[in-house]
């Protein structure tokens, strides 16, 4: 049981670092880079069974090719917080993950 959480402890410390990163790169000044960089995040996440976090990637990069150049700060600003909490609160129970999602689609639509 205590491997399992701290294994939980080092993933989250793995994907707050690759967040870090993502905040750190402007999407306007290297787009591919900052791609790369949510693509890591979702298939690290995915690779865990973290599906919450994966999905908010999944789901952050969509609305950056929707939005494109134009009001991304504010995309990424959001999804960016999002990811973060995610994080902080990921679970390996799928319904934390459906609670986390909800959560999510209710701060998107305002």
């Amino acid at each position: 049981m205590q491997y399992d959480h701290d294994q939980l402890l080092m993933i989250r410390a793995e994907l707050g670092d690759l967040v870090e990163a993502l905040r750190m790169t402007a999407y306007d000044a290297n787009p591919l880079q900052f791609l790369m960089r949510l693509e890591n995040i979702r298939e690290t996440s995915a690779h865990h069974g973290l599906t919450a976090v994966a999905e908010i990637a999944a789901t952050f990069e969509a609305a950056l090719q929707r939005f494109g150049m134009q009001g991304n700060h504010a995309v990424c600003d959001s999804f960016l917080g999002i990811m973060a909490d995610a994080i902080g609160v990921a679970h390996l129970h799928p319904a934390a993950s459906e609670a986390l999602l909800a959560s999510v689609a209710i701060r998107l639509g305002g």
